[in-house]
């Protein structure tokens, strides 16, 4: 296994992440519309990954646009919590710690925490940008059995693919 996917790994396996999600998990218990686990950040990743190579990205940042996926929802539990916390920049406190820990270059984890803090805001280029494509191509609005009741509006609802 290379050293990229190895770091992937470490945080999927990190006992921080891992319980990150679980608060995630309890606080969307009973919500109908979208939820923010594991399966969405795998989503995300896998999006953000192909919205990438698809705008000429280096293929050896696989790594750090999946980090960046993977952690860009762990802090949304906190808003659940408190209605003044901003999730985005929630999770992109609990993610630098652990970026450094297991093992990305500061500069790098500053990236990564950047995309994290701007992918609800519609930034224009970079990763940013491609994390808030992903993040909102993610969602099945076109089968979901709560989009009439859903806040969104219809404009932003994923009614149909996009490739």
């Amino acid at each position: 296994m290379n050293k990229q996917m190895e770091r992937i790994n470490a945080i999927l396996r990190h006992p921080a992440y891992q319980s990150w999600i679980v608060a995630n998990n309890q606080a969307e218990q009973g919500r109908d519309f979208c939820r923010h686990g594991v399966e969405h950040a795998f989503d995300v990743a896998r999006i953000a990954y192909a919205l990438w190579l698809d705008c000429g990205g280096n293929p050896v940042a696989k790594d750090i646009v999946y980090a960046a996926a993977l952690l860009h929802d762990v802090g949304r539990w906190q808003q659940y919590a408190d209605a003044d916390v901003d999730h985005a920049e929630a999770s992109a406190e609990l993610a630098e710690p652990l970026l450094l820990e297991v093992g990305y270059h500061p500069e790098v984890a500053a990236e990564i925490c950047r995309a994290v803090r701007l992918h609800r805001k519609g930034a224009d280029s970079g990763l940013p940008q491609i994390l808030s494509q992903a993040d909102k191509l993610s969602r099945p609005c076109f089968l979901c059995p709560s989009r009439a009741k859903c806040a969104w509006p219809e404009q932003k609802k994923n009614t149909e693919l996009i490739y």
